[in-house]
């Protein structure tokens, strides 16, 4: 594995974009949740793909994960992990109680999928807007799996040429629904780089 590219002021500079980010994405979910809501993103930081498991959970634990494709001036990719207690809480805001009464069916993992979509977009508008890059989500999907094995499946495979992780922590708190999330963005360092150097050029 090469060495990493981005030194500790760069990675600070993500870490503000992802808070920037994390003002659009509150808002955004205030109105899909037709509620108050407060974002924060306490913990941003960089680790090798094969380690992500380990920094944001049990490897073992069955997490719901909502995906998309960023397409681009720069391209990665997008993933949004939540426990699946927070997952039922927001299927407990989202769904009237005949639609819970399914669980994670295909059909309720879609309102989480477009929930993600949302949380992705906002995110995607503040860095286009903050670094002047043109940057487009792809459609999301959503599904139900050990973390270990999205790890292994969406990280390692998918996002081959990527080798290191950009993990926001991601803590939503409002009414009826208090979770801790990760959002992962995966992209070549240098176009972390690349972004890096867009915004302070601003």
């Amino acid at each position: 594995m090469s060495e990493i590219v981005l030194d500790e002021e760069e990675v600070d500079i993500l870490r503000e974009i992802a808070n920037i980010g994390s003002g659009h994405a509150a808002a955004s979910m205030e109105k899909w949740l037709e509620r108050d809501m407060v974002l924060e993103v306490p913990q941003a930081f960089l680790v090798p793909v094969e380690e992500v498991a380990e920094h944001i959970g049990d490897p073992l634990q069955t997490i719901i994960c909502v995906y998309t494709r960023v397409e681009g001036d720069i391209t990665g990719h997008l993933l949004y992990s939540l426990t699946l207690d927070d997952a039922k809480a927001l299927l407990d805001i989202l769904l009237d109680p005949e639609d819970r009464r399914w669980g994670f069916s295909p059909d309720n993992l879609s309102a989480i999928a477009e929930t993600g979509n949302i949380l992705f977009s906002a995110y995607i508008s503040a860095v286009s807007q903050i670094s002047g890059l043109e940057l487009v989500p792809g459609p999301p999907a959503c599904a139900a799996d050990m973390l270990e094995a999205v790890v292994n499946t969406v990280l390692l495979e998918i996002c081959e040429g990527s080798e290191h992780t950009l993990v926001l922590e991601t803590k939503f708190h409002g009414e009826g629904l208090s979770s801790v999330g990760y959002v992962l963005f995966l992209a070549e360092n240098e176009a972390l780089k690349r972004l890096v150097q867009r915004v302070e050029a601003d």
